[in-house]
């Protein structure tokens, strides 16, 4: 998979498909509702990610890294799970200066995957 200049990595369809589309029945309404609870609940595990940094509570940063990593796979988000992944494995060792340095990026993908998923999904069921 190529990344755009932003080091994104593409969303893809037929993993959506496979895991939300498929699940909701293809019913856009339920597959939007999905969206939508993932970002939301993708948005609480990144604070739960950084509160658990914040007072070095491993962790609970270790498991916020860990079920967002797992759920973004869902959506297609590689570039959030492998940054998750490595949130994870930081957390595991208690690096929590490495940890203090990747959150930003880890934020930085939530915050397109808020722009990027909604409309890319939309546009599967269209």
């Amino acid at each position: 998979m190529k990344s755009d200049e932003a080091g994104h990595l593409p969303l893809q369809a037929d993993t959506i498909r496979s895991f939300v589309v498929d699940a909701c029945g293809g019913e856009r309404e339920v597959v939007m509702q999905m969206v939508d609870f993932f970002l939301n609940s993708a948005e609480n595990l990144h604070k739960e990610m950084e509160s658990g940094l914040a007072a070095e509570d491993f962790p609970t940063t270790r498991r916020a890294a860990h079920s967002l990593k797992s759920s973004s796979r869902m959506f297609s988000a590689e570039s959030l799970s492998s940054l998750c992944a490595e949130a994870e494995e930081l957390a595991k060792q208690e690096k929590g200066d490495a940890l203090a340095l990747l959150l930003p990026r880890v934020r930085a993908e939530l915050t397109w995957l808020a722009n990027e998923l909604p409309a890319f999904c939309a546009g599967m069921l269209a």
